[in-house]
């Protein structure tokens, strides 16, 4: 078993390698200017990188010719592809400036159109920023100067950007908190992680008093219930809802999994597809919470001891601001289009793997979010048993086939794939699960 998974890994390797020699040539260079090689996390890969120099509709190319059908997508920025015409013909006149730190009648537009399409900024405000960890962390200080309390909940194994407060994960028993060397112990007490789903452990946490916020990340792996169980429960204790729309927003509809799900949040916290996939971060909702950003004149001591100072060279610069509301006009319009063809593809790509799993009789099933219908981070889930180079081998195996997934095997769609494309994808799946079989990388199916 040991021999035939070795032998398999090698050969994987040596195609790699083969058709990939000017990314390890770029990756050796890399590794004397960023640690690791790598300037985010998840472009991480082994046995090195592969450096892409152009993108456009559903593809990527590299710097050695090879291209790919690409799930990555701008980590799920780009819901209409690369080089979408309608995107990047509107940016011509602000590529003229790019930014001058002023006001502009855009940015009106732009959040007319965030109110128009958020469920909870209808009767809200608005507020962009640089990127969405900035918009979490405005978030969460508008909550916590609204209710006079301290304490943060979030959910295990959830993601909210860089801010020390939030940047806390879990990875279950045996180790309990990660992630947290250099945060303080007194930012960490601040904070309390709480399983997905269990909503009377929340009520417990809750009735202690103390809590001002619970951030929720749209997309995880929730179910419906707990969602509106959750908003009631806010409700009740006087809680901030906060929704991290950053990934889920305009991607689960229109509205984003507030829609979806039927629940409107105290604030949402949006970005990447808000701006049209260029840089920002938005917060949105409940006037009563966002007041704490106004001016008042002639109230010296609102102005000074209880508004929030808000300022950042980035916010609302133009670029993005004219990409995103582009972005939100071409949702607006065809949005009877758009989400039924997302919806179309994420069945395929999770048909895919569960036909794959079936054909090749190993332990796996398909997995994503929302549970019921993944339509974010489509992949794999492997049975228990499997070896922990199982998503290595299958990473491997996507990448020689042509196919481009987020952090090594995850699916982030658009909307824009050809059938050649998902053709194409198909292929490259049922290639990885036969080399995961032939490796004996993961357990076979139970009769």
């Amino acid at each position: 078993m040991v021999g035939s998974m070795s032998a398999l890994i090698e050969r994987l390797e040596k195609e790699y390698a083969e058709k990939h020699p000017g990314s390890k040539h770029l990756y050796e260079r890399a590794l004397r200017c960023f640690a690791s090689g790598v300037t985010h996390d998840a472009r991480y890969a082994r046995p090195f990188p592969i450096y892409m120099v152009k993108a456009d509709g559903t593809r990527k190319w590299d710097v050695d010719g090879n291209d790919y059908v690409d799930y990555v997508m701008g980590h799920g920025a780009l819901l209409f592809g690369y080089n979408d015409e309608r995107l990047t013909a509107v940016l011509e006149d602000v590529l003229a400036y790019v930014h001058m730190g002023s006001c502009t009648e855009l940015e009106i537009e732009w959040a007319e159109m965030v109110k128009k399409l958020v469920p909870c900024a209808r009767d809200g405000l608005v507020r962009a920023c640089a990127c969405g960890g900035e918009a979490i962390e405005m978030a969460t200080r508008l909550a916590r100067i609204y209710t006079g309390r301290d304490r943060v909940v979030i959910h295990e194994n959830c993601y909210h950007g860089k801010w020390e407060l939030i940047n806390i994960g879990h990875s279950g028993p045996p180790y309990g908190l990660c992630n947290v060397r250099g945060i303080p112990k007194a930012v960490r007490d601040l904070v309390t992680i709480v399983p997905y789903n269990k909503p009377e452990l929340l009520r417990r946490v809750f009735a202690e008093g103390d809590v001002a916020c619970i951030i929720f990340q749209g997309n995880a792996p929730y179910t419906r219930d707990y969602i509106r169980e959750v908003r009631e429960l806010t409700t009740e204790y006087g809680v901030v809802f906060i929704l991290d729309e950053v990934v889920s927003g305009f991607r689960y509809a229109a509205g984003g999994a507030q829609e979806y799900y039927g629940v409107t949040p105290d604030i949402a916290v949006l970005g990447k597809i808000v701006g049209g996939g260029a840089p920002i971060g938005a917060v949105c909702g409940s006037r009563e919470i966002m007041k704490y950003h106004e001016f008042r004149d002639g109230d010296d001591y609102w102005n000074r001891f209880v508004r929030i100072r808000v300022g950042g060279t980035w916010n609302a610069q133009p670029l993005s601001i004219r990409a995103g509301l582009e972005a939100m006009r071409i949702i607006d319009r065809e949005r009877d289009e758009i989400y039924p063809r997302l919806y179309e593809i994420c069945d395929k790509l999770t048909g895919f793997i569960e036909d794959a799993a079936e054909t090749s009789g190993i332990e796996a099933s398909a997995a994503g979010v929302p549970p019921e219908r993944p339509m974010v981070s489509i992949r794999p889930r492997f049975g228990s048993g499997a070896s922990p180079l199982a998503h290595y081998v299958y990473y491997l195996s996507l990448t020689n086939s042509g196919v481009n997934p987020f952090g090594g095997f995850r699916f982030i769609p658009c909307v824009k794939y050809t059938e050649e494309d998902l053709k194409r994808t198909e292929e490259a799946i049922r290639r990885a699960f036969d080399n995961l079989r032939e490796g004996n990388l993961v357990p076979p199916k139970k009769p």
